[in-house]
């Protein structure tokens, strides 16, 4: 498919596709870029050197199997409509389908069900100021589908799956909004997964102001045990807070068997004078769990403006572990890194550290982790993870590299 682009503020003097590890081949002509995608891409545009004005193209592989407009237990919205629906509830046995060219503002929840869906390539516009509503928000059920739509615009927890089990998120692409609401402008994570199980994300993209794919296992009043869970060609940016691929920070209950593959950050927040932490790939243990299993694979970080990789267990912020949760510190045991590309050197460089003796970051494997063209080894690992650096959180500094076992393959 060949796209063609025209700005009508400027003629089109240089551009840049990101992901740019993907290595798009491109031309302007007479002030207008060329370039050719196949179904499934994935990309953001910027133009004339400037970050901030992208433009999300997102090229949809033909659909086969529409469902019919007259079964009862379908809510279709057809192209070419606007529909102003509000809050939509999603029954058992219930499929939303917006179709391409379709735009539905509203939000959608569905708690306690089985055997739902939201499928098509149109858009969910979720506008709203408040940190506490989300555009897409499935709490206890079975039998999960999300297919294909755009979530557009959403200034909270974009996407909140809670606690359900054989959960499938397949090219969906959720794009948040800097939340005015909160003092640092984030809180809108694209896509968190809580407490769940056996869930697959495959060919999304996530573009918001704090986690883009996130793994919880206890916020508020939710929590269960996480096993199970595989990110497959994901896509992230996060803007200007939060990680790109991350578990945490809110895990008091076990995470076990967590996979990252196949996934590209094309940039991992923009605020290097914060006070939060900021990572392309993070496992963050702030809380009492036990952390096993995890697996980072074939992970482009292009453009890392706080952290590169950031393992840790650290004291937390306690109001946020859980209702009635009080902190422990908790463990990390395996935590493979395999192709790990970092194309450019973090600004603050990578961390890892346990909080103490008894609390460590252990079995962590390095099998092929490179940083501006140069593999991570025992020998040069403290140019990458400088042991003369700390981190400061909550009360407590923590040496970087500190009761952290790291092997390499």
């Amino acid at each position: 498919m060949l796209v063609e682009v025209n700005s009508y503020s400027e003629a089109i003097t240089e551009a840049a596709i990101l992901p740019k590890s993907r290595n798009y081949e491109y031309k302007i002509e007479n002030g207008s870029l060329f370039f050719r995608m196949k179904p499934g891409d994935r990309v953001a545009v910027e133009l004339n050197g400037k970050t901030d004005n992208d433009i999300f193209i997102f090229a949809n592989p033909l659909e086969s199997d529409k469902p019919s407009e007259t079964d009862p237990n379908v809510k279709y919205y057809k192209a070419g409509t606007v529909t102003d629906a509000g809050s939509i509830a999603l029954a058992s046995g219930q499929t939303i389908y917006i179709e391409g060219g379709a735009v539905v503002n509203g939000r959608i929840s569905s708690t306690g069900t089985s055997d739902i869906a939201i499928r098509g390539c149109g858009i969910l516009n979720s506008y709203d100021n408040s940190v506490s509503t989300r555009g897409i928000q499935i709490t206890d059920a079975s039998n999960v589908t999300i297919d294909g739509p755009i979530l557009m615009n959403d200034s909270g927890w974009s996407t909140f799956i809670i606690e359900s089990d054989n959960v499938k998120i397949n090219n969906y692409k959720a794009v948040a909004i800097w939340n005015p609401a909160n003092n640092n402008g984030n809180e809108n994570d694209a896509l968190d997964l809580l407490g769940c199980t056996n869930a697959v994300v495959t060919g999304c993209f996530g573009y918001a102001h704090d986690d883009v794919f996130c793994v919880k296992s206890q916020k508020w009043t939710y929590g269960a045990p996480v096993e199970n869970i595989v990110f497959d060609d994901c896509i992230a940016w996060n803007y200007r807070s939060g990680n790109s691929f991350i578990i945490g920070a809110e895990i008091n209950q076990d995470v076990t068997d967590v996979t990252y593959r196949n996934c590209v950050s094309i940039r991992s927040a923009g605020n290097p004078g914060g006070t939060l932490n900021r990572a392309g790939l993070a496992v963050h243990n702030c809380a009492g769990s036990h952390v096993s299993d995890i697996l980072f694979e074939n992970i482009v970080l292009e453009d890392c403006m706080e952290y590169g990789i950031h393992l840790d267990i650290r004291k937390s912020y306690v109001n946020n572990l859980g209702n009635g949760v009080e902190y422990s510190p908790g463990t990390i045991d395996g935590v493979t890194l395999r192709n790990i590309d970092i194309l450019k050197a973090p600004a603050r460089g990578n961390f890892a550290f346990g909080y103490d003796e008894d609390h460590q970051i252990r079995n962590v494997v390095f099998e092929n982790v490179i940083q501006e063209g140069v593999k991570i080894t025992q020998e040069n690992l403290e140019t990458y993870f400088d042991p003369e650096m700390s981190y400061s959180y909550s009360g407590k500094t923590y040496p970087n590299l500190s009761y952290t076992d790291i092997s390499f393959e």
